[in-house]
């Protein structure tokens, strides 16, 4: 079985590339999806430099970037359930949790 594992990002500079280290790389059935909710610091470049060689594998690792406004988090898992394969898990801090 598939297994999507979301990542949101929202002004993460300072911890993300820890919590992107902490769930890479992933399996073959296994794809992360990062979804930046319109960070205004350096998030988005700590997330190129921390991923940077992995992009290769298009199929397994994805970047949204959402440049219009602030989504809660509901509102972003609910658009994320429409493109994820698989299994959707929210990955906060390390734990994944079911969606």
């Amino acid at each position: 079985m598939k297994k999507t594992y979301l990542v949101i990002t929202d002004n993460s500079e300072e911890t993300i590339r820890e919590e992107l280290l902490n769930i890479i790389p992933v399996r073959e059935n296994e794809t992360i999806l990062i979804f930046d909710n319109h960070s205004t610091d350096n998030t988005v470049s700590e997330i190129i430099g921390t991923m940077g060689i992995l992009w290769k594998w298009e199929d397994n690792y994805k970047f949204y970037i959402n440049c219009k406004k602030k989504m809660d988090k509901e509102e972003i898992i609910e658009r994320v359930k429409k493109i994820a394969n698989g299994s959707l898990f929210l990955v906060e801090k390390g734990v994944k949790t079911e969606c």
